[in-house]
C-alpha cells in the first residue's frame, strides 16, 4: 500500500472518524475545521462552569453502533453512560412513566400497564394486531415480523418507498399508538411522518432496539470526535481549526487538494468531504460535475430542525430523575408537526429534554444542572419569527412540567436555525442533512464516490444510514473500507 495524501474536510462525526481511520491504516491524514473548535453540530463547549452541547443528543446505540466499530479499529474511543430508567415519557395532563432502553425490560413493560392501567396512554395493542392481520394478511404480517429481527432479509428496502404515515396508519387506527410512532420518527430522522420513509424508519427500530443501548458519552457530545482527533494525532494526522475551505482544486477531472480562505493551496490526492453535498459542489465548481448530479443535488430536501433552549441550573431539578424526557402532546397525530409547514404555533409541542449531568456530572458545577429542551422547527433561516415563538412556548412548557425551574434558573440560552447553520456552513438549519425521507433514503441515498476523480463525500448527507451523527459514522466506516488500501 501506498500512502496517500488525504485532505479531509469538516471535523464533525464523520470527518474526524474517516480522518482517524485513514491516519490509522497509514495514511497521510490533513482534518480542516471551518471552526475555532471541532466537532461540528456533535461539539460540547464551556459556559461559566458547565459544558454543554451545541445541540440536544442523545445515542441510540453507542458502544454498539458505527461509533463503537470506529473505536474498535482505532482502539481508542469515547467512554459511555448509560441509566436505567434511560428516559422519561411526559404526557399531556401532567403524567409521567420511566422507561428503559428496551421496551421489554421490566420497568418498560410495569409503566406501559401503568399507563393503561390509569388510562393515560393506550396503545390499543389488541385493536392494532386484529387490524394487521385483517389488512396485512398472516403471510405477510409474519414476512415482517421476521424481517423486522433480521438484518439479512431485505425488510427496508421493500419499504423504502412507503412513508411512515401510511404504514403505520394501515395497521392501527389508535391515536396513541400512532402519535407515539410519528413522534418517534420526528426524535430519530428530524420529518414529520408524511416525508420520512418507513425503510429507514424501521432500519433504525430494529438497529435501536437490537442494542437496547440509550446513552451519552462521558464529557458531553463533543467527546466522540475528540476521542477520534486525538487517535488521528497520535498516527501523524493533523487538525487545523479556524481554517475555512474557500474551493476544492480540479484539474483534469481529478481533485487535487483545496484552496483556503486565506489563499492556501494544499495539495492532496484525495479530498473528502464532511461539508454536505451542495455545498461539496459549490467548493468544487459546478462545472465539474455532470448536470444530470448537479440537479439530482439541487432537488434533494434537507430533514427539518431542532431549535433549543438551554436552561442553566443552580440546583438540581428533582421532578425528573432520568438524563431525559419526551414530551408527548396530547394533539392529534395526524396534525402535531404540522407547524413545521404551515407557519402556526400548536397548541403543545412535542419536547426531547436532555439532562447531560445526570448522564456525567462534570458537566455542570458542584449541586448544578442544565437541560436542553429541543423542538422540532422548520429548518428554513427565514423562519425566524416563528421559531421565537416556539421557543417562547417551549419555556412556557418547562415551568409547567418542571414547577422548580424558574427559581433554580441562573441563565438561558437560546439556539436557533441561523445558529446551527453557522456552525454547519450549511444553507439551512438542518439538524441531520439530506432527509431520510421516500426517494432519499437507501438505494437512493447519494453515494460518498462523487463523480469527480479522488473527491469523496463522508457524513450524514451521502452513504451511511442510522439516527444522525451515528449515520455520519456509518458512511466514514463504508467510505473507509472503500479507500483504505
Amino acid at each position: 500500500m501506498s500512502a496517500r495524501r488525504v485532505i479531509v474536510i469538516g471535523s464533525g462525526p464523520g470527518g474526524s472518524a474517516f480522518g482517524a481511520l485513514m491516519a490509522h491504516a497509514g495514511h497521510h491524514v490533513t482534518i480542516l475545521e471551518r471552526n475555532g473548535f471541532s466537532g461540528g453540530k456533535c461539539s460540547s463547549l464551556p459556559h461559566g462552569g458547565y459544558v454543554v452541547d451545541t445541540g440536544v443528543h442523545m445515542f441510540g446505540r453507542g458502544p454498539l453502533g458505527p461509533f463503537g466499530e470506529v473505536s474498535r479499529i482505532l482502539g481508542v474511543g469515547p467512554r459511555w453512560s448509560a441509566a436505567t430508567p434511560a428516559f422519561t415519557l411526559s404526557l399531556s395532563g401532567g403524567h409521567k412513566l420511566e422507561m428503559a432502553s428496551s421496551i421489554a425490560h421490566p420497568v418498560s413493560l410495569l409503566n406501559f400497564l401503568k399507563g393503561h392501567l390509569r388510562g393515560w396512554q393506550r396503545m390499543g395493542w389488541t385493536s392494532t394486531a386484529v387490524k394487521s392481520l385483517h389488512e396485512l394478511g398472516p403471510a405477510r404480517l409474519f414476512s415482517l415480523a421476521r424481517g423486522f429481527n433480521d438484518r439479512r432479509y431485505p425488510l427496508y428496502g421493500e419499504l423504502q418507498d412507503v412513508c411512515v404515515r401510511d404504514f403505520f396508519s394501515s395497521i392501527s387506527d389508535c391515536d396513541d399508538f400512532l402519535r407515539t410512532f410519528h413522534a418517534q420518527a420526528m426524535l430519530t430522522m428530524v420529518l414529520p411522518w408524511h416525508r420520512a420513509s418507513m425503510g429507514e424508519f424501521a432500519y433504525i427500530l430494529a438497529s435501536t432496539m437490537r442494542a437496547s443501548r440509550l446513552c451519552y458519552p462521558r464529557g458531553g457530545s463533543g467527546a466522540i470526535p475528540a476521542s477520534f482527533l486525538r487517535a488521528l494525532e497520535r498516527r501523524g494526522g493533523e487538525i487545523r481549526l479556524g481554517c475555512e475551505v474557500a474551493s476544492i482544486e480540479i484539474a483534469g477531472g481529478r481533485a487535487r487538494g483545496v484552496i483556503t480562505a486565506e489563499g492556501e493551496f494544499i495539495p492532496g490526492d484525495t479530498v473528502v468531504s464532511s461539508a454536505g453535498l451542495r455545498r461539496t459542489i459549490e467548493l468544487a465548481g459546478r462545472d465539474a460535475f455532470p448536470a444530470v448530479y448537479v440537479d439530482r443535488a439541487d432537488g434533494l430536501r434537507d430533514s427539518e430542525a431542532f431549535i433549543a433552549v438551554k436552561f442553566f441550573l443552580d440546583r438540581k431539578i428533582s421532578s425528573i430523575r432520568t438524563p431525559c424526557l419526551l414530551h408527548m402532546p396530547g394533539l392529534s397525530p395526524h396534525g402535531m408537526f404540522d407547524y413545521l409547514e404551515d407557519g402556526s404555533i400548536p397548541a403543545e409541542l412535542f419536547l426531547f429534554v436532555t439532562a447531560p449531568g445526570r448522564w456525567d456530572p462534570s458537566l455542570v458545577p458542584p449541586g448544578g444542572d442544565c437541560l436542553i429542551f429541543g423542538v422540532p422547527a422548520p429548518s428554513r433561516l427565514d423562519r425566524g419569527a416563528q421559531a421565537e415563538a416556539l421557543l417562547d412556548l417551549a419555556e412556557e412548557m418547562a415551568a409547567a412540567i418542571f414547577p422548580e425551574i424558574s427559581a433554580a434558573t441562573v441563565a438561558v440560552e437560546r439556539i436557533m436555525c441561523t445558529d446551527v447553520s453557522c456552525l454547519s456552513g450549511r444553507i439551512s438549519g438542518d439538524c441531520i442533512g439530506i432527509a431520510q425521507e421516500v426517494g432519499q433514503s437507501g438505494s437512493f441515498r447519494p453515494r460518498s464516490a462523487t463523480p469527480v476523480d479522488g473527491l469523496f463525500l463522508a457524513g450524514a448527507d451521502a452513504g451511511g444510514r442510522g439516527i444522525g451523527t451515528e449515520m455520519a459514522a456509518d458512511s466514514a466506516l463504508r467510505l473507509y473500507w472503500q479507500l483504505k488500501v
